[in-house]
């Protein structure tokens, strides 16, 4: 009997999750062909601030014929995210970040390529780029929320002037980052993360705030956003080319055949 209510149980909460859940995880995809429309169909469109172009430079793993941003580095360059659906991104418990970079970290300093803040201050803040005092080619975090961890930097190299693949693994504030499909390490910002931070601006290629700074010189491609923590598989997967619309959100069906196996699993031994 108790099996059989379990099982119920378990039936009726898969069909409660799924219809509720969304049908895919994606929040926010920009493939830069010749616009900034978001092609997740979330709505978070992208404007274009500033000195960004469109190039036919892409990184070869993609379909020819594309294109990709081209941001100028100057002042008032980026792209800015319309806050329609799940955004802003940093504010779940659980996100991925994932785009191609194309730049070179001893160019200019402190260059972002993906950043969320708040437009009346600079304080919270969440970015990613090039390393703050550009003597290298090596990939900088830093987080901004009354305190801070200090830029924290990669091991390998992300901005060396040719194509490489990027994506940042969240998980309760500790972030995973991937250069070309290969986890490179993680950084942990958790202890600095309280009711305080409320981000309103996501930008690519630059940092907006009461005033935009740390604007990009370089290329980004298909950068894609997700509100779930992506596997090292769905990672390889984008840094071999495939497309940020096909990586599926985990379902919450499997989450529960998988408690139903258990029980079955359970009722046997027993």
């Amino acid at each position: 009997m108790k099996l059989r209510h379990s099982l119920l149980f378990l039936f009726c909460l898969s069909l409660t999750l799924t219809s509720s859940a969304s049908a895919d995880g994606l929040v926010g995809y920009w493939d830069f062909d010749d616009n900034t429309a978001d092609q997740s169909g979330n709505g978070n469109e992208g404007e274009i601030l500033g000195g960004v172009s469109f190039d036919a430079d892409i990184p070869t793993s993609l379909p020819a014929g594309g294109k990709s941003a081209a941001f100028d580095g100057a002042a008032g360059t980026l792209v800015n995210v319309t806050q329609n659906s799940n955004l802003p991104l940093t504010t779940q418990s659980a996100f991925t970040i994932s785009m191609w970079v194309k730049g070179e970290g001893t160019a200019n300093s402190d260059d972002r390529v993906f950043s969320e803040g708040m437009t009346t201050n600079n304080n919270p803040l969440f970015n990613l780029g090039t390393k703050n005092n550009s003597s290298d080619a090596k990939f900088d975090f830093f987080f901004r929320n009354g305190g801070s961890p200090g830029h924290q930097f990669s091991n390998g190299d992300l901005f060396d002037d040719t194509w490489r693949h990027m994506a940042w693994v969240d998980t309760d504030h500790v972030g995973t980052l991937y250069i070309d499909g290969v986890e490179d390490q993680s950084f942990d910002y958790a202890s600095f993360v309280n009711d305080g931070f409320a981000p309103d601006t996501t930008t690519l290629g630059g940092i907006l705030r009461g005033s935009d700074c740390c604007n990009f010189l370089g290329n980004i491609d298909d950068a894609a956003i997700y509100d779930f923590a992506l596997s090292d598989g769905q990672v390889a997967s984008l840094a071999a080319g495939a497309s940020p619309l096909s990586i599926p959100e985990p379902s919450s069906l499997t989450i529960v055949f998988i408690g139903l196996a258990g029980l079955l699993r359970f009722r046997k031994r027993s």
